[in-house]
């Protein structure tokens, strides 16, 4: 064999081997891990999520400080607050309040309960916690689940400053 082809048959290996590398990220958990690459599925070292396709995570995030102008300019968009009902209510200390009209599902009851938003499929859907660490698990699970439009409130109602969009 010449060496033209040898060289050949190593780069022909090479760049299958690479196009078919996937690249992995925990599954999101608002956490600086998130921004961690694997090349293989398992769990993150950081958090202990499973890792899942990077690709998978397509979710678009929204910052505290334009949420509540982003509300008032598109009112149809729904709220899901994942929070516990108890922080949900105000009952919880520190009380970091809620938006006006935000649906609760908490994130460890939102797969049973995904049925309670089926007709907001196709809707425009922002997600919001506390601190941003269930937020963005409860939207990965919606867009897994085959919701269009999920957004993810960057860092939760603990930081929100703007009080406009709150209750």
């Amino acid at each position: 064999m010449t060496s033209q082809k040898i060289v050949l048959l190593i780069t022909i290996f090479f760049f299958s081997f690479f196009a078919k590398a996937q690249n992995y990220k925990c599954m999101p958990c608002g956490q600086d891990c998130d921004k961690e690459v694997f090349t293989q599925a398992g769990k993150c070292p950081h958090c202990k999520m499973d890792r899942v396709l990077a690709s998978s995570i397509t979710f678009k995030t929204i910052e505290t400080t334009k949420v509540c102008d982003y509300i008032k300019g598109h009112p149809k968009t729904i709220l899901l607050d994942v929070r516990t009902k108890e922080e949900f209510e105000g009952k919880t200390d520190p009380d970091f309040g809620s938006l006006k009209n935000a649906i609760n599902i908490p994130v460890d009851d939102l797969k049973t309960r995904l049925k309670e938003l089926e007709k907001y499929k196709n809707a425009e859907i922002i997600v919001y916690c506390s601190h941003s660490h269930r937020s963005p698990r409860a939207s990965h699970q919606l867009t897994q689940n085959g919701f269009k439009n999920i957004i993810n409130l960057s860092g939760g109602m603990s930081v929100m400053t703007d009080n406009s969009c709150k209750k």
